[in-house]
Protein backbone atom coordinates (compact mmCIF):
# COMPACT_ATOMS: atom_id res chain seq x y z
CA UNK A 1 0.00 0.00 0.00
CA UNK A 2 1.13 3.51 -0.62
CA UNK A 3 1.10 5.70 2.47
CA UNK A 4 -0.40 5.26 5.92
CA UNK A 5 -4.08 4.81 6.69
CA UNK A 6 -5.51 7.15 9.42
CA UNK A 7 -7.43 5.33 12.10
CA UNK A 8 -10.82 6.66 13.23
CA UNK A 9 -11.67 7.40 16.86
CA UNK A 10 -12.81 3.80 17.26
CA UNK A 11 -9.55 2.52 15.84
CA UNK A 12 -11.16 1.49 12.55
CA UNK A 13 -9.23 2.52 9.43
CA UNK A 14 -10.94 5.30 7.40
CA UNK A 15 -13.63 6.05 10.00
CA UNK A 16 -14.46 9.88 9.90
CA UNK A 17 -14.62 11.86 13.18
CA UNK A 18 -17.92 11.81 15.08
CA UNK A 19 -19.92 15.00 14.13
CA UNK A 20 -23.46 14.38 15.42
CA UNK A 21 -25.15 17.24 17.39
CA UNK A 22 -26.70 16.29 20.71
CA UNK A 23 -30.38 16.85 21.44
CA UNK A 24 -29.72 19.63 23.99
CA UNK A 25 -27.36 21.49 21.68
CA UNK A 26 -29.82 21.21 18.81
CA UNK A 27 -32.63 22.56 20.97
CA UNK A 28 -30.43 25.48 22.01
CA UNK A 29 -29.60 26.27 18.40
CA UNK A 30 -33.29 26.25 17.54
CA UNK A 31 -34.08 28.61 20.41
CA UNK A 32 -31.27 30.97 19.42
CA UNK A 33 -32.34 30.94 15.78
CA UNK A 34 -35.96 31.58 16.78
CA UNK A 35 -34.84 34.45 19.03
CA UNK A 36 -32.81 36.04 16.27
CA UNK A 37 -35.70 35.67 13.84
CA UNK A 38 -38.18 37.07 16.35
CA UNK A 39 -35.88 40.01 17.14
CA UNK A 40 -35.49 40.74 13.45
CA UNK A 41 -39.24 40.70 12.93
CA UNK A 42 -39.88 42.87 16.00
CA UNK A 43 -37.34 45.38 14.70
CA UNK A 44 -39.39 45.72 11.52
CA UNK A 45 -42.74 46.17 13.27
CA UNK A 46 -43.55 49.66 14.57
CA UNK A 47 -45.86 50.28 17.52
CA UNK A 48 -47.81 53.31 18.68
CA UNK A 49 -45.76 53.80 21.81
CA UNK A 50 -43.65 56.54 23.36
CA UNK A 51 -40.56 55.68 25.40
CA UNK A 52 -39.38 57.99 28.17
CA UNK A 53 -35.58 57.85 28.47
CA UNK A 54 -33.30 59.67 30.96
CA UNK A 55 -31.79 62.76 29.33
CA UNK A 56 -28.82 64.97 30.17
CA UNK A 57 -28.71 67.20 33.24
CA UNK A 58 -27.57 70.82 33.25
CA UNK A 59 -26.24 72.95 36.07
CA UNK A 60 -28.33 76.11 36.29
CA UNK A 61 -25.33 77.80 37.93
CA UNK A 62 -23.18 76.96 34.91
CA UNK A 63 -23.27 77.28 31.13
CA UNK A 64 -24.65 75.65 28.02
CA UNK A 65 -22.57 75.98 24.85
CA UNK A 66 -20.40 78.63 26.50
CA UNK A 67 -23.29 80.87 27.58
CA UNK A 68 -24.44 81.42 31.17
CA UNK A 69 -27.75 79.72 31.83
CA UNK A 70 -28.82 82.48 34.25
CA UNK A 71 -27.93 86.14 33.74
CA UNK A 72 -29.29 88.86 36.04
CA UNK A 73 -29.85 92.57 35.40
CA UNK A 74 -26.86 94.70 36.46
CA UNK A 75 -29.26 96.96 38.38
CA UNK A 76 -29.86 94.12 40.82
CA UNK A 77 -27.38 93.37 43.57
CA UNK A 78 -25.78 90.09 42.56
CA UNK A 79 -23.18 87.85 44.17
CA UNK A 80 -20.40 85.73 42.69
CA UNK A 81 -20.25 83.33 45.62
CA UNK A 82 -22.45 80.62 44.11
CA UNK A 83 -21.03 77.14 44.62
CA UNK A 84 -22.04 73.53 44.23
CA UNK A 85 -24.62 72.51 41.62
CA UNK A 86 -28.32 73.12 41.02
CA UNK A 87 -29.12 70.66 38.25
CA UNK A 88 -32.24 70.74 36.13
CA UNK A 89 -33.03 67.37 34.63
CA UNK A 90 -34.38 66.39 31.22
CA UNK A 91 -35.82 63.41 29.41
CA UNK A 92 -35.71 62.19 25.84
CA UNK A 93 -38.84 60.92 24.12
CA UNK A 94 -38.72 58.22 21.47
CA UNK A 95 -41.78 57.77 19.29
CA UNK A 96 -43.01 61.34 19.00
CA UNK A 97 -44.14 63.04 15.78
CA UNK A 98 -41.75 62.16 12.96
CA UNK A 99 -40.21 59.32 14.99
CA UNK A 100 -41.07 55.63 15.28
CA UNK A 101 -40.63 52.96 17.92
CA UNK A 102 -40.14 49.33 16.95
CA UNK A 103 -41.77 46.51 18.86
CA UNK A 104 -38.28 45.35 19.83
CA UNK A 105 -37.37 48.77 21.26
CA UNK A 106 -40.62 48.88 23.22
CA UNK A 107 -40.02 45.38 24.56
CA UNK A 108 -36.49 46.18 25.69
CA UNK A 109 -37.62 49.44 27.29
CA UNK A 110 -40.44 47.73 29.17
CA UNK A 111 -37.95 45.68 31.20
CA UNK A 112 -35.56 48.57 31.87
CA UNK A 113 -36.45 50.23 35.20
CA UNK A 114 -35.02 53.57 34.03
CA UNK A 115 -37.42 53.85 31.08
CA UNK A 116 -41.19 54.06 30.77
CA UNK A 117 -43.35 52.97 27.84
CA UNK A 118 -46.79 54.54 27.34
CA UNK A 119 -49.37 54.59 24.53
CA UNK A 120 -48.63 57.39 22.08
CA UNK A 121 -52.10 58.92 22.39
CA UNK A 122 -51.44 59.63 26.07
CA UNK A 123 -48.62 61.99 25.11
CA UNK A 124 -49.36 63.46 21.67
CA UNK A 125 -52.63 64.37 19.93
CA UNK A 126 -53.21 62.33 16.79
CA UNK A 127 -52.49 65.02 14.19
CA UNK A 128 -49.80 67.06 15.95
CA UNK A 129 -46.58 67.70 14.05
CA UNK A 130 -43.01 67.77 15.29
CA UNK A 131 -42.85 71.49 14.55
CA UNK A 132 -45.98 72.15 16.61
CA UNK A 133 -44.49 70.21 19.53
CA UNK A 134 -41.27 72.25 19.32
CA UNK A 135 -43.18 75.51 19.19
CA UNK A 136 -45.32 74.58 22.19
CA UNK A 137 -42.31 73.43 24.22
CA UNK A 138 -40.46 76.65 23.40
CA UNK A 139 -43.44 78.72 24.53
CA UNK A 140 -43.82 76.71 27.73
CA UNK A 141 -40.12 77.11 28.47
CA UNK A 142 -40.39 80.89 28.04
CA UNK A 143 -43.33 81.09 30.45
CA UNK A 144 -41.41 78.88 32.88
CA UNK A 145 -38.40 81.20 32.76
CA UNK A 146 -40.54 84.29 33.30
CA UNK A 147 -42.30 82.67 36.27
CA UNK A 148 -39.00 81.51 37.77
CA UNK A 149 -37.50 85.01 37.67
CA UNK A 150 -40.62 86.52 39.23
CA UNK A 151 -40.75 83.95 42.04
CA UNK A 152 -37.09 84.55 42.95
CA UNK A 153 -37.45 88.33 42.85
CA UNK A 154 -40.67 88.29 44.88
CA UNK A 155 -38.91 86.14 47.47
CA UNK A 156 -36.48 89.05 47.82
CA UNK A 157 -39.31 91.54 48.30
CA UNK A 158 -39.47 92.93 44.76
CA UNK A 159 -42.99 94.09 43.84
CA UNK A 160 -44.03 92.71 40.45
CA UNK A 161 -47.50 93.32 39.07
CA UNK A 162 -49.12 90.97 36.59
CA UNK A 163 -52.05 90.63 34.22
CA UNK A 164 -53.72 87.41 33.09
CA UNK A 165 -54.20 86.65 29.41
CA UNK A 166 -55.69 83.77 27.44
CA UNK A 167 -52.75 81.86 25.97
CA UNK A 168 -54.75 79.16 24.20
CA UNK A 169 -58.39 78.22 23.62
CA UNK A 170 -58.95 74.48 23.39
CA UNK A 171 -60.91 73.44 20.30
CA UNK A 172 -64.56 72.50 21.04
CA UNK A 173 -64.17 73.56 24.69
CA UNK A 174 -66.95 75.67 26.30
CA UNK A 175 -64.96 78.89 25.75
CA UNK A 176 -64.28 78.14 22.08
CA UNK A 177 -65.81 80.98 20.05
CA UNK A 178 -66.30 83.16 23.13
CA UNK A 179 -62.83 83.89 24.50
CA UNK A 180 -59.91 84.65 22.19
CA UNK A 181 -56.14 84.29 22.48
CA UNK A 182 -54.57 87.42 24.03
CA UNK A 183 -57.79 88.43 25.77
CA UNK A 184 -56.78 90.03 29.07
CA UNK A 185 -58.97 88.77 31.92
CA UNK A 186 -60.07 91.75 34.02
CA UNK A 187 -62.96 90.40 36.13
CA UNK A 188 -64.57 87.01 36.70
CA UNK A 189 -68.05 86.79 38.22
CA UNK A 190 -67.79 90.50 39.02
CA UNK A 191 -64.54 90.14 41.01
CA UNK A 192 -61.31 91.75 39.84
CA UNK A 193 -58.55 89.21 39.25
CA UNK A 194 -54.81 89.85 39.22
CA UNK A 195 -53.34 86.39 38.78
CA UNK A 196 -54.15 82.99 37.28
CA UNK A 197 -55.00 81.49 40.67
CA UNK A 198 -57.69 84.11 41.27
CA UNK A 199 -59.23 83.39 37.85
CA UNK A 200 -59.36 79.65 38.52
CA UNK A 201 -60.79 80.15 42.00
CA UNK A 202 -63.64 82.27 40.66
CA UNK A 203 -64.42 79.71 37.97
CA UNK A 204 -64.45 76.93 40.59
CA UNK A 205 -67.22 78.76 42.44
CA UNK A 206 -69.51 78.26 39.43
CA UNK A 207 -71.67 75.15 39.10
CA UNK A 208 -70.55 73.14 36.04
CA UNK A 209 -72.84 73.81 33.09
CA UNK A 210 -73.65 77.37 34.13
CA UNK A 211 -72.24 80.45 32.42
CA UNK A 212 -69.71 82.63 34.23
CA UNK A 213 -69.58 86.41 33.57
CA UNK A 214 -66.09 87.39 32.40
CA UNK A 215 -64.83 90.87 31.56
CA UNK A 216 -61.92 90.94 29.12
CA UNK A 217 -59.84 93.69 27.59
CA UNK A 218 -59.64 93.05 23.84
CA UNK A 219 -57.86 95.46 21.49
CA UNK A 220 -57.95 98.11 24.25
CA UNK A 221 -61.69 97.80 24.86
CA UNK A 222 -63.41 96.12 27.82
CA UNK A 223 -66.00 93.52 26.76
CA UNK A 224 -68.53 91.70 28.95
CA UNK A 225 -68.90 88.00 28.08
CA UNK A 226 -70.89 85.06 29.40
CA UNK A 227 -68.59 82.05 29.17
CA UNK A 228 -70.04 78.51 29.31
CA UNK A 229 -68.53 75.96 31.69
CA UNK A 230 -68.51 72.20 32.06
CA UNK A 231 -67.26 69.55 34.45
CA UNK A 232 -63.86 68.06 33.77
CA UNK A 233 -64.42 64.36 34.48
CA UNK A 234 -60.77 63.65 35.22
CA UNK A 235 -60.18 66.38 37.80
CA UNK A 236 -63.75 66.96 38.96
CA UNK A 237 -63.26 70.70 38.44
CA UNK A 238 -65.31 73.34 36.66
CA UNK A 239 -63.50 74.41 33.48
CA UNK A 240 -64.02 76.73 30.52
CA UNK A 241 -61.29 75.18 28.37
CA UNK A 242 -58.52 77.74 28.08
CA UNK A 243 -54.87 77.97 29.07
CA UNK A 244 -53.99 81.10 30.99
CA UNK A 245 -50.66 82.89 31.12
CA UNK A 246 -49.43 85.72 33.34
CA UNK A 247 -47.92 88.83 31.79
CA UNK A 248 -45.53 90.39 34.30
CA UNK A 249 -44.48 94.00 34.70
CA UNK A 250 -40.96 93.01 35.77
CA UNK A 251 -38.70 96.04 36.40
CA UNK A 252 -35.57 93.89 36.02
CA UNK A 253 -34.22 91.82 33.18
CA UNK A 254 -33.43 88.24 34.06
CA UNK A 255 -32.26 86.06 31.17
CA UNK A 256 -32.41 82.28 31.31
CA UNK A 257 -30.85 80.40 28.40
CA UNK A 258 -31.56 76.67 28.39
CA UNK A 259 -30.23 76.03 24.89
CA UNK A 260 -32.53 73.78 22.88
CA UNK A 261 -34.29 72.34 25.94
CA UNK A 262 -38.03 72.97 25.93
CA UNK A 263 -41.00 72.53 28.23
CA UNK A 264 -41.94 73.97 31.64
CA UNK A 265 -40.46 71.42 34.04
CA UNK A 266 -37.21 73.25 34.87
CA UNK A 267 -39.06 76.18 36.46
CA UNK A 268 -38.32 75.25 40.07
CA UNK A 269 -34.59 74.86 39.52
CA UNK A 270 -34.42 78.11 37.51
CA UNK A 271 -36.08 79.98 40.37
CA UNK A 272 -33.54 78.60 42.86
CA UNK A 273 -30.66 79.57 40.56
CA UNK A 274 -31.91 83.15 40.18
CA UNK A 275 -32.41 83.38 43.94
CA UNK A 276 -28.84 82.14 44.48
CA UNK A 277 -27.56 84.86 42.15
CA UNK A 278 -29.30 87.69 44.00
CA UNK A 279 -28.63 86.56 47.58
CA UNK A 280 -25.34 86.38 49.49
CA UNK A 281 -23.69 83.04 50.17
CA UNK A 282 -23.74 79.78 48.27
CA UNK A 283 -27.31 78.51 48.38
CA UNK A 284 -26.25 74.88 48.00
CA UNK A 285 -23.49 74.95 50.60
CA UNK A 286 -21.31 73.30 47.96
CA UNK A 287 -23.63 70.31 47.51
CA UNK A 288 -25.00 68.86 44.27
CA UNK A 289 -28.78 69.25 44.22
CA UNK A 290 -31.05 68.27 41.34
CA UNK A 291 -34.75 68.63 40.83
CA UNK A 292 -37.71 69.24 38.60
CA UNK A 293 -41.16 70.82 38.68
CA UNK A 294 -43.09 73.60 37.05
CA UNK A 295 -43.26 76.93 38.89
CA UNK A 296 -46.13 79.39 39.02
CA UNK A 297 -45.84 83.07 39.81
CA UNK A 298 -47.18 82.47 43.32
CA UNK A 299 -44.44 79.90 43.97
CA UNK A 300 -46.55 76.77 43.53
CA UNK A 301 -44.59 73.77 42.26
CA UNK A 302 -46.49 71.62 39.77
CA UNK A 303 -46.15 68.02 38.65
CA UNK A 304 -44.31 66.95 35.51
CA UNK A 305 -43.86 63.92 33.26
CA UNK A 306 -40.90 61.56 33.25
CA UNK A 307 -40.13 61.82 36.96
CA UNK A 308 -38.59 58.34 37.06
CA UNK A 309 -36.18 59.13 34.23
CA UNK A 310 -35.19 62.40 35.88
CA UNK A 311 -34.37 60.69 39.16
CA UNK A 312 -32.13 58.21 37.35
CA UNK A 313 -30.44 61.05 35.43
CA UNK A 314 -29.86 63.00 38.64
CA UNK A 315 -28.34 60.00 40.39
CA UNK A 316 -26.01 59.34 37.46
CA UNK A 317 -24.90 63.00 37.56
CA UNK A 318 -23.84 62.55 41.18
CA UNK A 319 -26.57 64.62 42.81
CA UNK A 320 -27.07 63.98 46.51
CA UNK A 321 -30.64 65.32 46.71
CA UNK A 322 -33.52 65.39 44.24
CA UNK A 323 -36.37 67.88 44.70
CA UNK A 324 -39.58 66.34 43.36
CA UNK A 325 -43.05 67.89 43.03
CA UNK A 326 -45.42 66.57 45.68
CA UNK A 327 -47.92 65.94 42.87
CA UNK A 328 -45.56 63.25 41.53
CA UNK A 329 -45.20 61.32 44.79
CA UNK A 330 -47.00 58.20 43.55
CA UNK A 331 -44.58 57.88 40.61
CA UNK A 332 -41.64 58.67 42.89
CA UNK A 333 -42.47 55.81 45.25
CA UNK A 334 -42.93 53.42 42.34
CA UNK A 335 -39.83 54.46 40.39
CA UNK A 336 -37.28 55.65 42.99
CA UNK A 337 -33.92 54.28 41.77
CA UNK A 338 -32.30 54.45 45.21
CA UNK A 339 -28.93 55.99 45.92
CA UNK A 340 -30.33 59.53 46.03
CA UNK A 341 -32.42 61.36 48.65
CA UNK A 342 -35.74 62.40 47.09
CA UNK A 343 -37.60 65.19 48.90
CA UNK A 344 -41.14 66.23 47.88
CA UNK A 345 -41.89 69.96 47.65
CA UNK A 346 -45.12 71.79 46.91
CA UNK A 347 -43.87 75.38 46.81
CA UNK A 348 -40.74 77.41 46.21
CA UNK A 349 -40.58 78.05 49.95
CA UNK A 350 -40.60 74.29 50.58
CA UNK A 351 -37.65 73.87 48.23
CA UNK A 352 -35.82 76.80 49.80
CA UNK A 353 -36.27 75.26 53.25
CA UNK A 354 -34.72 71.99 52.05
CA UNK A 355 -31.76 73.78 50.48
CA UNK A 356 -31.29 75.95 53.58
CA UNK A 357 -31.17 72.87 55.82
CA UNK A 358 -28.60 71.25 53.55
CA UNK A 359 -26.50 74.42 53.52
CA UNK A 360 -26.70 74.62 57.31
CA UNK A 361 -25.65 71.00 57.85
CA UNK A 362 -22.14 70.73 56.38
CA UNK A 363 -20.58 67.30 56.68
CA UNK A 364 -23.95 65.61 57.26
CA UNK A 365 -25.26 63.38 54.49
CA UNK A 366 -28.69 64.23 53.15
CA UNK A 367 -29.93 60.76 54.01
CA UNK A 368 -29.16 61.43 57.68
CA UNK A 369 -31.31 64.56 57.79
CA UNK A 370 -35.01 64.43 58.68
CA UNK A 371 -36.55 65.37 55.36
CA UNK A 372 -40.14 64.42 54.50
CA UNK A 373 -40.54 61.62 51.99
CA UNK A 374 -43.08 60.86 49.30
CA UNK A 375 -44.21 57.87 51.35
CA UNK A 376 -45.03 60.31 54.16
CA UNK A 377 -46.91 62.56 51.73
CA UNK A 378 -49.03 59.68 50.39
CA UNK A 379 -49.79 58.46 53.91
CA UNK A 380 -50.95 61.94 54.93
CA UNK A 381 -53.14 62.17 51.83
CA UNK A 382 -54.68 58.79 52.57
CA UNK A 383 -55.48 59.84 56.13
CA UNK A 384 -57.09 63.07 54.95
CA UNK A 385 -59.28 61.31 52.38
CA UNK A 386 -59.99 58.28 54.56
Amino acid sequence: MSGDVQAGPEGRPGQPPHTRVGVSAAALLVVVAAGVLTGSVLNLVTVQRVIYVPGPVYDTLGQIDGADIVSVDEELTTYDDTDGHLYFTTIRLQGGPGDTVSAWEALRASIDPSTTVVPREEVFPEDVTAEQVREQNTELMQHSQDDAAVVALRAQGVQIDENVVVAQVIADAPADGVLEVEDEIVRVAGEEVSDTTAVRDQIQAVEPGQEVPVTVRRAGEEIELDVPTRLDEESGRTIVGVYLAPVYDNPYEVTIDAGNVGGPSAGLMFSLAVYDEITPGALTGGRSIAGTGTIAGDGTVGGIGGITQKMYAAREAGAEVFLAPSDNCTEVVEGDPGGITVVPVGTFDDALAVVDELEGSPGTSASALSFPTCADELEDQAEQTG
